[in-house]
């Protein structure tokens, strides 16, 4: 296959468990319905997003039996889609991580990432984030083979750190995923940019799935950034999401991948 149709879905998650798998089946059906993807991915804590940390170790679920792990493998074979979920909260005996699930059209989990930066920063008007009393770090690069594709996958913080996306760069994926929860205050200075640079940096597409809206956090609520987006090998931004709950939909053409590389051709020009 040298064409695959991506959908990027961007929601307004909330520390509600339920509302947000419920949005998640409707807005997953609705979007095959109405664009017919091969391939969607969805932000970040897609099903689980803020509140206290108690409440966020509640909402974490096993692999093997978890409730949003059944629920999507059985979209994924009954819409046969290739679907992606940005991340959830997975509980792995008494560690939680926020982790990355790859479908594929047969329902079968083909791909998990956990997040290897967490984001423990200040903002510069004040707001403290402390991902790591939630979540632990992961530890490894994903590169997951479905659909005709080699997907680098990361998560939202990642984005800052490039020797991860180096790696995928040597590596020759097609595609990168970064689901996201940015906050709106580095999102406004950063996300397009930070964005546009790996899909540069790699010659692959990129897409960036992205909550909106706000949420708790213990210090208060905070609003995400949204913008969700994909970006095409040369670094143009082909599709957007709108301010709203909805999606972004955008063709991947392999053989415009390999253009872009004879064009440019810096794999044989690494030298360090």
């Amino acid at each position: 296959m040298t064409q695959t149709k991506l959908a990027v879905v961007q929601m307004n998650s909330c520390h509600d468990k339920k509302e947000n798998m419920q949005t998640l089946d409707r807005l997953i059906r609705d979007l095959c319905a109405r664009e017919k993807p091969d391939y969607v991915l969805t932000p970040e804590y897609a099903t689980f997003l803020g509140g206290r940390v108690a409440e966020q170790h509640a909402a974490a679920e096993t692999i093997e039996s978890g409730e949003t792990v059944k629920m999507l493998s059985g979209l994924a074979r009954e819409l046969q889609v290739t679907l992606h979920l940005g991340s959830l909260l997975e509980r792995d005996g008494e560690a939680v991580y926020n982790s990355s699930l790859v479908f594929s059209k047969e329902g079968a989990l083909v791909g998990k990432y956990r997040k290897i930066h967490r984001f423990d920063v200040e903002t510069p008007s004040g707001v403290i984030f402390r991902e790591s009393d939630v979540v632990g770090a992961g530890e490894s690069p994903v590169i997951v083979g479905t659909g005709g594709l080699r997907v680098g996958v990361s998560i939202c913080y990642d984005i800052r750190f490039s020797e991860l996306y180096l790696n995928y760069a040597k590596s020759g994926v097609d595609m990168i995923t970064i689901p996201a929860a940015f906050n709106y205050e580095t999102g406004a200075a950063h996300w397009e940019t930070l964005v546009r640079a790996r899909a540069i940096e790699a010659q692959s597409y990129v897409a960036a799935a992205g909550q909106i809206g706000h949420h708790l956090q213990p210090g208060g609520e905070q609003p995400c950034f949204g913008n969700s987006m994909i970006v095409d090998p040369w670094g143009k931004v082909i599709a957007r999401c709108t301010d709203t709950t909805g999606w972004a939909c955008a063709m991947i053409d392999t053989h415009y991948i390999a253009a872009i590389r004879a064009r440019i051709p810096m794999a044989n020009h690494r030298r360090l």
